[in-house]
């Protein structure tokens, strides 16, 4: 492609729309020579221009993006192309974008890539020409009040074209119009046509107003274009730039949040701006994988349902993400964002323009709706490299023994082998990487073998193996892996929250051992389980972390331990608080160092547990709702419609996380923003669910009681595992660097 690399990051907060090492450096790359060619003030220059630019003008920069290959990067070889697909010209867009790139760029690389996919005589030099850099075009979306009436030669074409992005500045139009027949497109020469530049919300790519008075088209300039794959193709395309726009955002308000100074601290110590920076991350990440998902479907030709559904939820998210990203920047710099010199407002005006050419974010989810209704799916695969077929080899005849076994005696079965837990170290689990574990669950699947779940024990067994003693590990982490051993988690107390540090269960060392005094709550299992983990103050004195241990509670034999359930809102008792009066713990039941609790409860093991993508994005409760939409109202289905865009951005997030790591790449910021929006799309399915019912979800009885539990169930999501709000501060200060209140 001609571009070299770059030291400079990757867009926004370390990744971007694309995954692979590959494409962060192609982002690099790019990034690295947009700050070498095109200076800053060029579109600084664009917007402080009076009036419309003259039509026909390039940017100055033009030659040199073509001679770096990024007018042709996604166009086929024989074309002079660079050989690529849609999801490398995504990652250029979103860089292009977040540095603001003026001009007819995103207008021009449209055309090719729909052309691209159109056979005909005009296509070829077309492309030849857009790929050179040669040629400037652009295209409107919808017809307007374009008419094309047949001649003896071809077409005959009148009317005038929407406003059109860039149209001012391309030398060809790629135009639709209705015919007798129905919606045809024709490739035009702009020098036929009466082309006006507008006055746009954005001069630094304004659009312009196309008319055509009589203009004759020749046949071979008419196209077989699927209208349906040239507006996908624009949704995946203005959703890759909107994911630049809106990470340029969010980089603007951090770095200014982390400076800014407000009544003697940085304005980003302050939980409501965290809140928001970390809200806009949360937006950028499902925009980022979408639009990532959408790509990757246009390329892969994957069927107009599945291409269709995932260009509607891009269109959908990316969008929304730049113009609140955008808004919500203005309100983080105050005055200064409101000021015509920072470039604040520029970005809005990009992304309201987007907004404006593309459709309404509820427009595409009623679509997306409407496409899942009528049966459109994506399933998510994961490839994986070939050493995966010789760790599934070496597998298989291990995981025969546990065949036709019930989950409790598969694991059971396999624990010896470490098969039960490869991402453990030997002799409890293979020491395996990620490609192995991946290898290791296909083969599970492959053999219908399913394990049962270690649940709180998943936490226990790292912390034993990084800190427990030899005859800790001996006593406890083979049977637990058997599944022998339950456990519970008493870590919550009432008057402690989420906040561990304010634990006020009181440990003090006796002749004997340890005697503990306090309370715990919100701990499930606490009756059924055989031991606990418990968290307490031994350290009165010490600073809040520094004073907890960790200890091993027997829960069947310590004596002094009153477990009472707790009644929730659905009138279940899942919950317990549990009571220490004066229980007295040996010796050996502290985990780690006196005093480092802290640090053994927060341990992941280096080699941590990588899952598999779900294969299908949606679960039963959105399955459900997707089957009643032909019920509802167009509002209803449009909800629908938000909550698939979640569902589907909550399976590609997984999936590019798990991608990651087989790369040998850090996780990112996937596992805090899942969790996030996950907990809260599961109450918004519940909700809609009961809401649903109309009357008959007042009733708890049948249909009615299982809605109305689901609802209540739910609220217990975006407070278990830490509340919403602490772990938007967790994503704030973590991922973000924003200071500590």
């Amino acid at each position: 492609m001609g571009i070299g690399t770059d030291s400079g990051t990757a867009t926004g907060t370390g990744t971007g729309v694309g995954v692979t090492e590959e494409h962060r450096a192609l982002a690099r790359s790019v990034r690295g020579w947009l700050a070498r060619t095109v200076p800053p003030g060029e579109a600084r220059a664009l917007l402080d221009t009076p009036g419309p630019p003259a039509p026909g003008a390039r940017p100055e920069h033009w030659a040199a993006l073509a001679a770096q290959g990024l007018t042709g990067i996604h166009l086929p070889e024989e074309y002079g192309g660079g050989g690529g697909g849609i999801l490398d010209l995504a990652v250029v867009l979103e860089e292009a974008a977040h540095g603001s790139l003026p001009g007819p760029y995103l207008a021009t690389v449209l055309v090719g890539a729909v052309l691209a996919r159109t056979p005909g005589p005009a296509t070829g030099d077309t492309l030849r020409a857009i790929a050179a850099g040669e040629r400037t075009a652009a295209l409107a979306l919808i017809p307007g009040t374009l008419t094309a009436t047949p001649t003896a030669t071809g077409h005959r074409l009148d009317g005038t074209a929407p406003p059109a992005l860039s149209a001012d500045a391309a030398d060809l139009l790629l135009l639709p119009a209705a015919t007798p027949t129905g919606e045809r497109w024709f490739l035009v020469d702009a020098e036929g046509l009466t082309v006006r530049p507008h006055h746009s919300v954005d001069p630094t790519r304004p659009t312009a107003q196309v008319r055509a008075d009589a203009v004759p088209v020749p046949a071979h300039r008419t196209l077989p274009i699927d209208s349906a794959l040239a507006r996908d193709l624009a949704a995946v395309l203005l959703a890759a730039d909107a994911c630049g726009t809106a990470a340029r955002c969010l980089r603007t308000a951090v770095e200014h949040a982390r400076v800014r100074e407000q009544f003697g601290r940085p304005i980003g110590a302050f939980q409501a701006v965290k809140h928001l920076c970390a809200d806009m991350l949360v937006r950028l990440e499902q925009a980022r994988a979408l639009t990532w998902d959408a790509a990757r479907a246009a390329d892969e030709e994957t069927g107009d349902g599945a291409r269709a559904l995932t260009a509607a939820l891009a269109a959908a998210t990316a969008p929304e993400a730049a113009y609140t990203c955008a808004k919500d920047t203005i309100q983080i710099l105050g005055g200064t964002g409101f000021t015509w010199e920072h470039d604040a407002h520029l970005w809005l005006r990009r992304a309201v323009l987007a907004r404006q050419l593309l459709g309404t974010a509820d427009a595409h989810r009623l679509r997306a709706a409407r496409l899942a209704a009528a049966g459109a799916r994506r399933e998510l695969t994961l490839e994986l490299p070939p050493e995966a077929a010789r760790h599934r080899a070496e597998a298989r005849p291990h995981l025969t023994a546990a065949r036709g076994l019930p989950p409790r005696e598969a694991r059971r079965a396999l624990a010896p082998t470490g098969y039960a837990a490869p991402h453990l170290p030997p002799p409890y689990g293979l020491g395996a990487g990620p490609v192995q574990q991946l290898a290791i669950q296909q083969e599970l699947a492959e053999q219908s073998v399913r394990l049962s779940d270690l649940s709180i024990a998943a936490w226990v067994v790292p912390s034993l193996i990084a800190y427990g003693t030899e005859a800790q590990r001996e006593r406890y982490l083979p049977a637990t892996l058997r599944g022998d051993l339950q456990w519970c988690q008493l870590f919550s107390e009432p008057d402690a929250g989420s906040d561990l540090a304010a634990l006020r269960t009181r440990a003090v060392r006796t002749g004997e051992g340890w005697r503990i005094t306090g309370q715990k709550v919100w701990t499930s299992a606490a009756r059924t389980a055989d031991h606990g983990i418990l968290l307490a103050r031994t350290g009165p004195d010490a600073p809040r972390h520094w004073g907890l241990t960790y200890f091993l509670v027997d829960m069947k034999r310590a004596r002094g331990i009153d477990i009472r359930p707790l009644r929730e809102i659905t009138g279940e008792s899942l919950f317990n608080e549990v009571h220490f009066d004066d229980v007295l713990l040996p010796p050996d039941a502290v985990v780690g160092e006196v005093g480092g609790g802290w640090r053994v409860a927060r341990n992941t093991l280096g080699n941590e547990r990588v899952h598999m993508a779900d294969q299908l994005t949606f679960d039963t409760g959105l399955e459900a709702l997707i089957a009643r939409s032909a019920e509802t109202d167009d509002t209803t289905r449009t909800r629908i419609g938000a909550l698939a865009a979640e569902a589907h951005a909550l399976a590609c997030i997984g999936l590019r996380t798990t991608l990651r790591q087989v790369s040998g790449l850090e996780p990112g910021a996937g596992a805090s923003v899942r969790k996030l929006v996950q907990t809260a799309h599961q109450q918004k399915v519940a909700e809609l669910t009961l809401e649903l019912l109309g009357p008959a979800g007042a009733v708890a009885e049948e249909a009615g009681e299982r809605a109305l539990h689901g609802f209540l169930m739910s609220r217990c999501l975006t407070i278990a595992g830490g509340t919403t709000q602490i772990q938007l501060n967790v994503v704030a200060e973590r991922i973000l660097g924003l200071p500590r209140d």
